[in-house]
């Protein structure tokens, strides 16, 4: 039998299966272009912002959208924790909740492709996140859901939702070569080359239509030694800098027009994402091994997504039935987990690398259909099911050392699995013309957490033509990744890297816990918002109360022998757990001026209270105390238009608060902050202009310089440093994109 039995809330997909065939099609345009859903209207709160194609083709990514993403209001780039590990691998952070809480979807389907990668001591992972997984030529839109909007999604949306929209399939023929490139001024930075290809069209016009693309992306690494400049910081050792990429990517559509009403989608893509090493690690140090893989591959992340979607419209709403298989392979130099410094590629005495393999697989089956009605008032009921089960498959990261003496199982599990289901209803009321309310309901349940209530409302109210009210209140939640989840995850440390000493030199183990808890957050958000005539501005304040935060414990469950040595005393243990709470609150503004049919000026701002952990006191994450972002646009004519654009960055400070004896400078596990530099990093802002223009209807070509004032900071080893990571210097870039 086997070991996670069927669920029976299963069965509640079956309508949703099955409503393709035993409803009435109705003839003509889809309902949702008559009634507004509840995701719809929740999609018009405050905590939402849209990246139109016209935006990311007047400021391409030089990697990825998270460059662009970032000048949306509560959005940063930052890591998972306020470690400063992997601090050039930063990803997208929503209202300083942590990566891990911001959710990655490919037109509405979840991307988890990250959790292939290890989790480290810290909380960090050694990946660039799921926001490169679909070249910018191939995106329509940019959805950036905040707050309680996001709640809705599900696990691991608790800080926020990036859905990325893909392009549509054509029913005329049309297709495009893209070419990119980025050059910086400082030679040791590394350059950037794109080009892709897209295609679309019929197959059987009205019927059946195809699309297809390709992507190569290559970017090479910064130099090893770039950090070496800030050296009156204390930084001549090798920290590195930028990363190197090669990514390849290729992707097609097909869509089936069944009758006018009804329609079925088939995507499948494949992608590879290759690194060029130069030095990047956890903990800051290299080895004469480490050292002689500068430039070579030393992670290669393999993805596959198949998705098959139903989509119809019924006379009595519409319905949209989801059936989605990933798989990633995430395969990585086998990496030190004792003996050595954690996160480091080993040196097992051959001459090449030796690749280890991470294997995640996500089955996923989701249904949703839309019921309008009216009982006293208008409604549109959305009622939803999901089932999805993840499989990872780690020997490298998930095997047990034998410890004969200790009192957890010696038996390595490689392959952990989580089985879980959730269903939902929404229901978007119109009390009045005016008035308009969504209340939700969401229960998801998992065979390693069990089950979840996350309750949500949000609202609209109309002041005035011009003026309107909108907030709301929902709580949302993240199941323990299977890595801290898993019993035989373990790390190693040989004393620098301990919440406590113990004394006698001895070091410690990091493990996992099956008895973790979900992480909790109830997210709340209120605002006004002005529009006249294209003038727009809106005001918001938002707060989440974060509870049961997972990271490494700092109380030791046990001491006993590893059954590698002898070691006197024996070693220390640690476990992940929950800690107690968190909070985050800040504001977050719009502002645009449309001073003409060829003039505008566009901004956003956000401001931190606060982003701290209550029990620890440090921050959740590095982030700057507010950041600004301003751009005008001027269109002189239809071939021509320009950007200048300005983003500033608040002070940012480091955390102060010691997590190991050697950064409180003592070896008695007592108090103070010796081992931590308190180095605050100063507010600065980094200029951008670029020009396009449209040769004829067929070509059109941009350039631009980013970091016109070549503002740069430098990545520092120094524990307890703000400076984590590299600002990029001034560059050139150029595109081009010839269609027909």
């Amino acid at each position: 039998m086997s070991q996670y039995p069927f669920p029976s809330f299963k069965l509640a997909l079956l309508p949703l299966l099955f409503s393709g065939g035993m409803a009435h099609a109705q003839d003509g345009a889809k309902l949702d272009d008559i009634y507004v859903t509840a995701e719809q209207q929740v999609k018009q709160s405050l905590g939402v912002s849209k990246i139109d194609s016209l935006d990311i083709e007047r400021r391409p990514p030089v990697n990825d959208i998270s460059e662009l993403v970032r000048t949306m209001p509560g959005v940063n780039l930052t890591g998972n924790t306020a470690s400063g590990q992997h601090g050039n691998k930063r990803q997208i952070d929503i209202r300083g909740m942590g990566p891990e809480n911001t959710l990655i979807m490919i037109d509405g389907r979840p991307v988890t492709s990250r959790n292939s990668a290890r989790m480290s001591w810290r909380g960090e992972r050694d990946t660039i996140g799921d926001s490169d997984w679909v070249p910018t030529a191939e995106i329509q839109s940019i959805e950036v859901i905040r707050g309680p909007a996001a709640a809705r999604y599900g696990s691991g949306a608790a800080g926020g939702v990036v859905n990325i929209v893909t392009k549509k399939v054509s029913n005329e023929y049309h297709g495009a070569i893209n070419a990119f490139m980025n050059l910086p001024a400082d030679k040791e930075e590394g350059d950037t080359h794109r080009i892709g290809f897209d295609l679309t069209g019929p197959i059987i016009k009205d019927v059946l239509g195809f699309r297809l693309y390709g992507n190569l992306n290559s970017t090479d690494a910064d130099s090893p030694y770039i950090n070496q400049r800030s050296g009156d910081r204390g930084s001549k050792s090798l920290v590195a800098g930028q990363e190197g990429l090669l990514n390849k990517d290729v992707g097609g559509r097909l869509a089936w027009r069944l009758s006018p009403a009804q329609t079925l989608t088939l995507d499948a893509t494949y992608s590879r994402q290759g690194n060029r090493y130069n030095g990047d690690g956890p903990n800051n140090v290299q080895t004469d091994y480490t050292q002689s893989l500068y430039g070579k591959e030393t992670r290669r992340v393999y993805r596959q997504s198949f998705a098959l979607t139903h989509e119809g419209a019924w006379d009595w709403g519409d319905s949209k039935l989801v059936a989605q298989y990933d798989k990633t392979t995430n395969s990585h130099c086998s990496e030190a987990l004792a003996g050595g410094p954690e996160g480091l590629c080993q040196d097992l005495g051959t001459k090449d690398i030796t690749y280890a393999d991470s294997v995640l697989t996500t089955k996923r089956l989701a249904g949703e259909v839309h019921i309008p009605f009216s009982v006293w008032v208008p409604h549109v009921l959305t009622m939803g099911a999901e089932y999805q089960h993840d499989k990872l498959n780690d020997p490298d990261g998930l095997r047990r050392i034998p410890m004969p003496n200790a009192v957890y199982p010696a038996a390595a599990n490689h392959t952990p699995s989580l089985s879980s289901w959730a269903g939902y209803v929404e229901d978007n009321i119109s009390l009045t013309e005016q008035l308009k309310v969504v209340p939700m309901l969401r229960y998801d349940h998992n065979n390693k957490t069990g089950g979840n209530v996350s309750p949500g409302i949000n609202m609209s109210w109309q002041l005035h033509p011009n003026w309107l009210l909108k907030g709301g209140i929902a709580r949302a939640y993240k199941v323990p990744n299977l890595y801290q989840s898993t019993d035989s995850y373990m790390l190693y440390s040989k004393g620098n890297g301990c919440a406590v000493s113990s004394g006698s030199g001895r070091g410690c183990y990091l493990i996992g816990n099956s008895k973790l808890k979900p992480e909790t957050s109830v997210n709340k958000e209120i605002g006004f918002e002005f529009s006249k005539n294209g003038y727009l501005a809106s005001l918001a304040y938002f707060r989440n109360d974060y509870k049961n935060k997972i990271e490494a414990g700092r109380q030791i469950i046990f001491t006993g022998s590893s059954g590698i040595s002898a070691r006197p005393g024996g070693y220390d243990y640690f476990e992940w757990t929950n800690t107690r709470k968190a909070l985050v609150e800040g504001l977050e503004g719009n502002f645009t001026l449309p001073f003409s049919k060829q003039w505008k000026w566009v901004n956003n701002f956000t401001y931190m209270f606060n982003s701290k952990n209550k029990e620890t006191g440090n921050p959740l994450s590095i982030i700057p105390k507010y950041t600004i972002n301003s751009s005008l646009a001027w269109a002189p004519t239809e071939k021509w238009d320009t950007l200048l654009t300005y983003t500033y960055y608040g002070r940012q400070k480091p955390r102060t608060v010691p997590v190991n004896p050697v950064e409180a400078g003592i070896g008695n596990g007592g108090q103070g902050t010796v081992g931590l530099s308190g180095e605050e990093m100063g507010s600065y802002g980094i200029w951008g202009i670029s020009a396009g223009y449209a040769v004829n209807k067929n070509i059109n070509v941009r350039a631009g310089m980013s970091n016109i004032f070549n503002k740069r900071i430098y990545a520092s080893t120094l524990r307890g440093t703000a400076y984590t990571y590299n600002e990029r210097g001034r560059a050139v870039w150029g595109n081009m994109k010839v269609s027909f």
